[in-house]
């Protein structure tokens, strides 16, 4: 009985501990996984150096207690590195494997980086396996469960950090006296519990620094600011806002790029040769010059004499000819801008055309009755981006229509949407001729309908910043990076990895940070199993095997001693 429980015993191959042991510095075999944290809050300077230089100061100290009997795996939290260099090891991590670390705008999430690890060092067959996490402590999501005991070493204990931000710089067109002047605003975040002084912010722009400024900020301030720009030629112009912060630079920076034509041409389709004054106003603001400004009020239309406007504009046409509607489903399938204008007369062929495309259905047009506030303004697109969400907008003179997709809505009453946009095809259905109509009067008017004409003229409107991680949809195989570098893909889409500008088909995208780092907060060491939280004198709690050591060797000396014994006294009773 003893033979056959010893055996199952030594197949477990268990270790003891004592607590004498702790004084060695043997262990035995083990199989180690040092994951180093390089997050962008790693970049965060303290005394002379960067939190992700003192991790590497703690893996190499961390590389000198290991064996040439151990089995090593470097990890960090950038995926692209991890699947160049996650391969098990025997012996000590080359130190330039080490100091070849960097920074990453992407960090992969911790809790799929510690299970890559546990499930690489069980393709070890050690029986001791053991999880390092070199962090600063920015709190994370940790698993609720892992097989693998992991130990997490702080690189400092500093918890109060002194850090700015900038985000959200963006192209604003202000209007004043039927003109309007061009501004980059942005945002100053200071993510500190303290006042910061003289922060310089600076604009770089077409590569070269055109403005610098300087501004105070409050503890835990958000503060909005904004820099004059003077654009004269047409086509993409890209930059970014700027300001300096030695403590933690890797968030100072907030790319942005926009389209810029200094006389974009309107067509008008009307059976009229005039426009309301409220529209009149705006292209004269818009397009500068009368002359690129031309209607068609006939049938006489080709695809190629329009195809030369950025903009086409339907406004009072009261029959729609098969023609025409051809050559306006030729412009939609061809992704050009369209803007319906819908009037109180609006003739039943553009009813039935507008319904078609918008998904809605057109009950009546409501006139001379109580003023509506809008309910909804759309926040997230770029025509309604810059309107403030909060306020209350009042309507009058405009169609009740029924939506059916319940997608594409600009703006909105409590019961009827009064402005949609659908594949680059945008309705108004408030009257712009009525007097009694507040909304025409309101500042919001000449924002909304600029930026309706800009985001309809040939996707020339300011591009919108996505975040590292999101995905860019690719038009050509061919993809200029930030760096400068061509990089060429058969693919639909590029994962983008790094904030910068990036050039596809001419097309400038600015790509940002997430800025979820930013806010340093700071992991709270409660209990997790199998997870462990060690202070500065981490030299001494790491590689915990070194305090025990297995025994299966013994048992199954034993087990032969016993099986001997075993043989001797069967011999015996032979003989007998």
């Amino acid at each position: 009985m003893l033979i056959i429980l010893l055996t199952i015993l030594a197949i477990s191959r268990p270790t003891i501990k004592a607590p004498f042991l702790k004084k060695g510095t043997k262990h035995p075999k083990t199989a180690i996984a040092i994951i180093i944290d390089n997050s962008y809050s790693m970049d965060y300077l303290i005394d002379t150096q960067t939190e992700l230089e003192k991790a590497k100061s703690i893996a190499e100290k961390f590389n000198e207690m290991i064996s040439n009997d151990d089995m090593t795996l470097l990890l960090t939290l950038n995926e692209e590195w991890n699947s160049l260099n996650s391969n098990l090891i025997y012996g000590k991590i080359p130190e330039n494997l080490i100091r070849n670390i960097e920074i990453t705008p992407l960090a992969k999430p911790l809790t799929d980086v510690l299970e890559m690890a546990s499930e690489k060092l069980k393709e070890s067959h050690l029986p001791n396996r053991e999880i390092y996490f070199i962090s600063d402590l920015q709190k994370q999501e940790l698993p609720e469960k892992i097989d693998t005991s992991c130990f997490i070493i702080p690189t400092s204990e500093t918890e109060i950090r002194s850090n700015i931000s900038c985000q959200n710089a963006r192209l604003i067109n202000e209007f004043t006296k039927k003109t309007y002047a061009k501004k980059i605003s942005f945002e100053i975040v200071n993510h500190s519990n303290f006042v910061q002084e003289d922060v310089i912010c600076s604009i770089f722009l077409d590569g070269q620094t055109i403005a610098e400024k300087v501004t105070d900020l409050k503890p835990l301030q958000r503060k909005a600011d904004d820099f004059s720009i003077n654009i004269e030629n047409s086509g993409w112009h890209s930059g970014y806002v700027h300001i300096k912060n030695e403590r933690q630079p890797f968030d100072n920076r907030n790319y942005f790029s926009f389209y810029f034509n200094s006389e974009p041409k309107v067509a008008i389709i009307s059976d009229n040769e005039t426009l309301p004054l409220p529209i009149q106003t705006i292209l004269e603001i818009y397009t500068y010059d009368p002359e690129n400004l031309e209607f068609f009020t006939s049938d006489n239309l080709n695809y190629d004499s329009l195809s030369n406007f950025e903009n086409i504009i339907v406004y009072q046409k009261n029959k729609l000819s098969d023609r025409l509607q051809f050559l306006l489903d030729k412009f939609r399938k061809n992704n050009k801008g369209l803007l319906f204008i819908a009037d109180k007369d609006l003739s039943n062929d553009l009813q039935d055309y507008i319904s078609n495309i918008m998904g809605i259905r057109f009950l009546e047009f409501s006139h001379n009755s109580k003023q509506r506030k809008t309910t909804f303004i759309n926040k997230y697109h770029s025509i309604t981006s810059l309107l403030d969400p909060s306020k209350q907008l009042d309507f009058n003179d405009f169609w009740k229509v029924e939506s059916q997709k319940n997608s594409g809505v600009l703006l909105q009453t409590a019961d009827f949407p009064l402005a949609l946009e659908s594949e680059r095809s945008c309705v108004w259905l408030f009257d712009v001729q009525s007097l009694l109509n507040p909304f025409l009067l309101d500042s919001a008017f000449p924002v909304f309908a600029f930026n309706t004409l800009k985001y309809l003229s040939n996707d020339q409107l300011l591009t919108s910043s996505i975040k590292v991680g999101n995905k860019i949809k690719l038009k050509s195989n061919r993809i200029k990076l930030p760096s400068g570098d061509l990089m060429e893909t058969k693919q639909a889409n590029l994962v983008v990895s790094e904030p910068g500008i990036y050039i596809v088909d001419e097309q400038r995208i600015p790509v940002n940070l997430d800025y979820k780092e930013s806010d340093y907060r700071r992991f709270s060491k409660t209990k997790y199993k199998n997870i462990n939280f060690l202070d500065q004198d981490w030299e001494d709690n790491v590689l915990q095997t070194r305090y025990g050591f297995e025994i299966w060797k013994y048992l199954l000396i034993v087990v032969l001693f016993l099986f001997a014994l075993e043989m001797i006294i069967i011999k015996r009773e032979e003989n007998k």
